[in-house]
């Protein structure tokens, strides 16, 4: 049980969070178990008398929920182990045994576990969430990486913060934002110094999640992204230099393990050169996640809804990002007409550790080296974006706004998966086929969904 008191507010209620107690010092809890305590009930997200902390996973779960009157002194006792209702019921679904009664508290004597209580626990908690969802409390960092010139007022991880502020403390929560313009010689000398402090800033905190945003414009004509200005206006560089240069040692240690949003137009991974080179720096840097989105004229704010989802879902309930990366998209409505989203994922990753440059293995076994996966996530739609692909508002031979019949298989394609969809008006034909790469269907309904293609098969790095 926890004795941690909190100040925060409650992420369900205007009232603060109830004070807690334990009998086991946060301190130890984490010398027992290799992750960090939640600060806040699961399933209220706010608290009671006491919250007893799971000896199986992250959660807490508080007396309120739990269904108790009173907490009895046996349950204080150091032998006495607590199963939160989310273990009790993912066990139960691992075995496939059929549903049997809760109880909380157990003790192994003699290498069984014996009940503490006679009665099972009847809990009082609503079930809103997942039984995999927790309210995590590992500490965060949000670095917000913004080319000079261009607007941050309202900027996504500026959402992502507020979405978390009132789940974390000041110590637990870390945003920094900081304005890059490595235009020139004499810049770049500027912009290393800033690095290098930043890094130092950084360095002794020893973060579980961080997430990096770069917000930069990119070059219609080839992908190139602009690193800042000179007298002449302007300058763009490759998206290698680019990458080298932002993220130069030793701040690119910040990144190993992170979580980074390219939030650029779709130019950078249009163009084959300026793709392989942003494939090129995420292998040397190794963030976990690298999201990126195809839009030639990307609308920041139509993302938003999915990232106060990937807030709430993954830095907060605890998802993998990969597990409910479908749910966050489903639920981005601007998102998926505007844009098709491009996720890398780099597994077997060494946990990393503060400093940034010590690594330690997450499990006490890797037996696999590192390996990347790349896909790209289209929205379809049977009257508007067959195969993902977005049908003009109007039509090109009769001037008619939004035409089209529903999408139907075409018999004389060259493709076996060919579509082909009509104009009401005057009768034109467009067609439609899959991307030249393997894809899965992500079914949502028979008019639209998600296609999910394999843009970079697993590769052991």
């Amino acid at each position: 049980m926890s004795t941690e008191s909190t100040s925060s507010l409650s992420s369900l209620t205007t009232l603060p969070s109830s004070p807690v107690h334990r009998a086991l010092s946060l301190d130890s809890s984490r010398e027992m178990h290799p992750w960090a305590t939640n600060r806040y009930c699961y399933i209220c997200h706010d608290g009671s008398k006491c919250l007893f902390c799971c000896d199986f996973c992250p959660r807490v779960v508080c007396q309120r929920c739990l269904g108790l009157e009173e907490v009895k002194p046996e349950l204080y006792a150091s032998d006495v182990k607590f199963r939160c209702p989310g273990c009790h019921e993912l066990g139960e679904r691992a075995v496939n045994c059929k549903l049997s009664p809760y109880y909380a508290f157990m003790r192994i004597v003699d290498g069984e576990f014996i009940r503490v209580l006679d009665a099972p626990t009847t809990l009082a908690g609503v079930c809103e969430r997942a039984s995999k969802a927790q309210v995590c409390a590992e500490s965060i960092l949000i670095l917000h990486l913004v080319c000079v010139g261009m607007e941050v007022r309202g900027s996504l991880p500026k959402l992502v913060h507020t979405t978390l502020e009132e789940y974390h403390t000041a110590d637990s929560l870390t945003y920094e934002e900081v304005i890059f313009d490595f235009g020139t010689e004499k810049k770049l000398h500027h912009w290393t110094k800033m690095a290098g402090q930043l890094h130092a800033r950084l360095e002794g905190r020893n973060f579980g999640r961080k997430i990096i945003f770069v917000t930069v414009h990119s070059v219609v004509t080839r992908g190139d992204l602009f690193a800042g200005k000179d007298k002449d206006g302007d300058v763009a560089m490759t998206v290698g230099d680019f990458m080298d240069y932002l993220f130069i040692s030793p701040l690119n240690e910040v990144v190993y393990g992170s979580t980074l949003f390219m939030l650029t137009c779709g130019h950078m991974v249009r163009f084959e050169e300026s793709y392989s080179a942003m494939k090129k720096s995420i292998t040397r840097l190794r963030p976990e996640y690298t999201i990126s989105f195809t839009a030639p004229e990307l609308i920041v704010a139509a993302t938003k809804l999915f990232a106060v989802a990937y807030s709430i879902q993954v830095l907060i309930h605890g998802h993998s990002f990969l597990d409910v990366f479908h749910d966050l998209l489903n639920v981005s409505l601007d998102l998926r007409m505007h844009t098709d989203v491009l996720v890398f994922y780099i597994s077997g990753l060494l946990s990393p550790r503060a400093p940034f440059g010590l690594r330690t293995p997450c499990t006490p076994d890797v037996a696999q080296p590192p390996s990347i996966v790349g896909y790209q996530y289209s929205w379809y739609h049977s009257h508007r974006r067959p195969w993902g692909k977005a049908l003009p508002m109007g039509c090109s031979r009769c001037g008619a706004v939004r035409p089209w019949t529903q999408s139907k298989r075409h018999l004389n394609g060259t493709h076996p998966k060919a579509r082909v969809t009509t104009c009401l008006a005057c009768k034109l034909e467009v067609y439609s086929e899959p991307l030249p790469m393997e894809y899965e269907i992500l079914q949502d309904s028979k008019i639209f969904g998600w296609i999910r293609y394999t843009l970079w098969p697993r590769e052991v790095l």
